[in-house]
Formats: C-alpha cells, sequence, structure tokens
C-alpha cells in the first residue's frame, strides 16, 4: 500500500537526495548507522564472566532512539512521500496486537514500553522511503556502512581493552570468542555483524557495484569476525543466505544446480579441514554439540509448558525470553529461549506467531519479485541470514538486528519493484 500526498516538491539541491529534503546523502547514511545502532543488544554481561545474568542498557538505546527519529522527523519535509510493504503493515499489526494484550499483563509498562520503541522503529522507516528505501541501492549502501562502523568499534576492541575483547568460552567449550567492548556486544553479534559485512561485500563485488580493494578488504574483515567470534549460527546463516542470492540470480537451471554444490563442498571442508573442524565443534563434546549447546533443554521445556488457552493466544508478555528450569535435587536453572518462534509464542502467542510467519513469507515474496539481480540478491541475503538464524536465535519478537534485516529486505525489494513499475509507465 502505498500513501502519498499530492504536494509537488521542489527540485532537489546538486548533492542531495531527490525530492525529500535538501540534506546531503551522507547525513541520511549517517542517521541510518544510528539507527542501526540503536537496536543493537548492548549487553552489560560483555565485562561479567559467562555463566552470569545481566541486562541490556535500554535506557541508552531508547534515548538514541528517539533522538534519531526527531532528527529525521525534523529533516523531513510536509507533505513527504511514504510507502509501507505488506511485511511493514504486518509488523504494524503485531505491535498493535501485542499493545492490545499487554494491557491484559499484571504488568504492562515494561511490554508496553518495548512496543513503542518497536513503533517508532517503524514509523522511521516509513519516514526514510524517499532519502533511502526509494533507491534500494542507497539503503544497501548505508546497511553495508553501518555493519562496517560496528566492525571498526570491535576491532579498536582488542586495543582498548583486549582483556576484555576475548571471552573464554568456559562451559560450553574450550578456548576463547572474540566480543564488542566499546560497544558491548556478546560473540553472537559480533558474528552476525561480520556476516552481513562479508554477505552484502561479496555480492557488491560479484555485481560490480563495490571495487575490488574495497569489497576484498570488507569480505576479510567480516570472515575474521565471524572466525573469531566462534559463532557457528552467523557461519551457517550467511552460507545458506549467500546460497539462496545465487540461485534466484542464476538465469538457467543448470547455474542454479551448480550452486547448490557450493554448501556441500563447505561441509566436506569443515569434516575434513583439522583447523576447521576444530573450529566447528570449539571443544565441546557429543552431547554439547547435539543439543546445539543446551539450547534444546529450554525449547523442550517451552514446548512441554501447560499453559492455559488465554497464554497460548496471548503469550506471556514480551520481555520473558527466559524459561526456569527444575533440575534433579530442585535446583531451579534460568536458561534464554534462543530461538524466535518459540520465543514469539513464549512472549506473544500463537496469533503473534502466525503474523510474523506471514510477514516473514510477504518479505519472501517482495524478493523473489524484484527485477534488479542486485536487490534481489541482497535482499535473499538477509532474509536468508533471518530464516536461518530465527531457528537458533531470538529477535523477531522485539526491534532488533535480525528484524530489521527483514524489514530492510522487504522494503528494497518492494522499492526495486515500483521503480521498475514506473520506468514501464514512463516509457509508455
Amino acid at each position: 500500500m502505498s500513501m502519498a500526498s499530492g504536494t509537488r516538491l521542489a527540485p532537489a539541491v546538486p548533492g542531495t537526495v531527490a525530492g525529500e529534503s535538501e540534506r546531503p546523502a551522507w547525513f541520511w547514511l549517517m542517521l541510518w548507522c544510528l539507527f542501526v545502532l540503536g537496536v543493537q543488544p548492548w549487553s552489560s554481561r560483555v565485562a561479567a564472566p559467562q555463566g552470569t545474568t545481566g541486562s541490556t542498557n535500554s535506557i541508552a538505546k531508547g534515548l538514541l532512539l528517539g533522538a534519531v527519529f526527531m532528527v529525521a522527523l525534523a529533516a523531513t519535509k510536509p507533505g513527504f512521500r511514504t510507502r509501507v510493504n505488506p511485511a511493514s503493515w504486518l509488523y504494524v499489526m503485531y505491535v498493535l496486537f501485542a499493545c492490545a494484550t499487554a494491557f491484559l499483563l499484571a504488568e504492562p509498562m515494561g511490554p508496553l514500553t518495548r512496543l513503542a520503541r518497536f513503533l517508532i522503529g517503524l514509523v522511521l522507516l516509513f519516514l526514510l522511503w524517499g532519502p533511502l528505501v526509494q533507491v534500494p541501492e542507497r539503503l544497501v549502501r548505508a546497511h553495508l556502512l553501518a555493519h562496517l562502523l560496528l566492525a571498526a568499534t570491535v576491532v579498536l576492541s582488542l586495543a582498548y581493552a583486549p582483556s576484555q575483547a576475548w571471552r573464554p568460552l568456559r562451559s560450553l567449550g574450550a578456548g576463547y570468542r572474540l566480543q564488542g567492548v566499546i560497544i558491548p556486544m556478546l560473540p553472537p553479534r559480533v558474528g552476525e555483524v561480520g556476516a552481513i559485512l562479508l554477505g552484502l561485500a561479496l555480492i557488491g563485488l560479484v555485481c560490480r557495484k563495490l571495487a575490488t580493494l574495497p569489497a576484498v578488504v570488507l569480505i576479510g574483515l567480516g570472515g575474521v569476525l565471524i572466525a573469531a567470534s566462534r559463532t557457528r549460527t552467523s557461519a551457517a546463516a550467511v552460507a545458506g543466505g549467500l546460497v539462496i542470492a545465487l540461485i534466484i540470480t542464476r538465469k538457467t537451471w543448470l547455474g542454479r544446480i551448480a550452486c547448490l554444490a557450493v554448501p556441500g563442498l563447505l561441509g566436506v571442508a569443515f569434516l575434513t579441514i583439522g583447523s576447521l573442524h576444530t573450529w566447528l565443534l570449539r571443544g565441546q563434546g557429543t552431547q554439547q554439540i547435539t543439543s546445539l549447546s543446551g539450547r534444546t533443554t529450554s525449547w523442550q521445556a517451552v514446548l512441554d509448558e501447560k499453559v492455559s488457552i488465554q497464554t497460548a493466544i496471548i503469550g506471556h508478555g514480551l520481555g520473558n525470553k527466559r524459561v526456569l528450569l527444575t533440575r534433579g535435587e530442585g535446583d531451579v536453572d534460568v536458561m534464554a529461549i534462543d530461538n524466535s518462534w518459540l520465543g514469539l509464542y513464549w512472549e506473544t502467542g500463537l496469533l503473534a506467531v502466525a503474523i510474523v510467519a506471514v510477514a516473514l513469507i510477504a518479505a519472501w515474496v517482495s524478493v523473489l519479485r524484484a527485477p534488479t539481480p542486485y536487490v534481489r540478491a541482497c535482499g535473499a541475503l538477509l532474509l536468508g541470514y533471518v530464516t536461518a538464524a530465527s531457528l537458533n536465535e531470538s529477535g523477531l519478537s522485539d526491534l532488533s538486528s535480525m528484524t530489521v534485516h527483514l524489514l530492510v529486505a522487504a522494503a528494497i525489494c518492494d522499492g526495486d519493484r515500483l521503480r521498475q513499475r514506473r520506468r514501464v509507465s514512463a516509457t509508455h
């Protein structure tokens, strides 16, 4: 659905974004970088030993997100044009549904605060339609730049606080994992930053949107972050996203079938090359590997929990991402769910799971219908990453980096299709 005003806008000033504001293009790129920074899981567990609990610095993130929103609103001209793609509409429905159910909880203020932050993020994306989304390549460039800046903070953390930058695996295996200190990021998030950086740079190199030297540097930096963070989920998810991007951009069936050999060769390499095999195992035993570092224990607890029909429909409340486990002698442990779909069910119920699942399907439809190969490949990479990582990480129930990847993929592909439609109309 499109929402547009009838106001005729003045011609753009040279060096600015056409039709929306007299602000230069770099202004909107930096604004997007700050927005991406505002959805990072700034974790206080970065400086704490593994196994201790910590909380996310929600106040700082909320203030940053609010400041970015106010600046974007002030820089946007009255009568601006925007477009809301189907996936974004469905996420608006999800936020409204979660807001309605939050009032049924004993303490609704926590979930309502998180939902207000989520809604601000969605509206901000609508405000940026003209300066960023309308030209999909510009939003891809902004997303790549944002992850480059995040990667730079991780690298600088090694010089700033090397003892904190290396996190011991301890109970989860042997060795150390790289984490962010300047911007507190746990190793899984460092791996995600590296994966998105590597994937977008590789597609930019293949599609000739990036020069060879910068692309190689970005690919190398992304690979180092994945390897140093020892994040298997990010490695598998970006590999799957790249394979899907290759398949849907090949023009012949022979080329598409040949792309399927890529994951097979990667699997053989990890099983046969000693250093890769050691990296994959992380010093864990068979039980830890088969239980996905203990994740399946919390998943089974969620599935086995007996709840009322109302709780099954509306969930336990946004923010409840952990389950209580009672062990042998009455010991009680708290474990993260670490699965976006089970987390959605636990937090906001079955109806929310259905809404977000339809949003993901709608985003995939937009990707498959994008006419430009480069945009289609970038959308497939981001959505492929989200689809794979959502099975092993949480995030789709909140304004997280994973949700932003989904919304970006849907926005750029929908914008690309709309641009093609305008070009066809102009030729006729």
